[in-house]
């Protein structure tokens, strides 16, 4: 799917905030590992959060932590301005950058601590997620990480068949009406390219990390959260 047509369903704000406060998509375990990880670094850090939508999940890991800089993408302007108003509470330098995330990390020059990806990656084509993670690893500093949260499938399934399954799942998602779930299923079916744990762990080695570890899976094994050491 193109960029702005993934701009358009997360321009709808309302409907993906209906789908976190549900916690359909595993949002509590899923950043209950990653503040674990943000809560163990003991030296002040920066922090990319890519694709960041409103950033609320992520500023409540960040609370308390050592954080010194925190700068955000996102392809959704109505997401990157509630990004803003949720990290106001956040003293350090901040920057918002209205963008296509995979974009900005190709170009980017800048080195960080921290790159947090959540729900983006699974956007790209394998051939461009490969991509990201040596562009990823290339700003990344000696002591540096790679976190991300992202959809998964199994190492047998098809594209297809993975998304028949989140459908079975998700088709009970009562929270949304049927013309929402119906705006969430055409999102997902067009956009969506989920890769195996196995694959994820292939390009983070290929890219030059040293070490990627599974912090969390949802029960239904449809979710992973990924931390990858340089």
């Amino acid at each position: 799917m193109p960029a702005e047509k993934v701009r358009e369903f997360f321009d709808q704000w309302e409907i993906y905030r209906k789908v976190v406060g549900a916690d359909y998509l595993n949002h509590r375990g899923a950043y209950a590992a990653i503040g674990e990880v943000i809560a163990r670094m003991a030296q002040p850090f920066s922090f990319l959060d890519l694709g960041a939508g409103d950033a609320s999940a992520t500023a409540t890991v960040l609370h308390d932590s050592k954080l010194q800089h925190y700068e955000a993408v996102d392809i959704s302007a109505v997401a990157l301005s509630l990004a803003e108003k949720n990290m106001a509470g956040f003293s350090g330098g901040k920057k918002f950058i209205h963008g296509d995330f995979f974009q900005q990390v190709k170009e980017r020059r800048e080195s960080c601590d921290v790159i947090f990806l959540g729900l983006s990656l699974h956007h790209l084509p394998e051939a461009d997620k490969g991509t990201f993670f040596s562009k990823a690893r290339a700003l990344l500093p000696a002591d540096g990480r790679l976190i991300f949260y992202e959809p998964i499938r199994t190492v047998t399934e098809s594209r297809e068949e993975i998304l028949a399954r989140w459908w079975e799942v998700a088709r009970h998602w009562t929270e949304l009406n049927a013309a929402e779930l119906q705006k969430v299923k055409d999102h997902v079916f067009g956009s969506d390219y989920p890769e195996s744990v196995e694959g994820y762990f292939a390009m983070a080695e290929r890219a030059g990390f040293r070490g990627t570890r599974v912090l969390f899976t949802d029960p239904d094994r449809l979710y992973a959260v990924f931390d990858c050491a340089v």
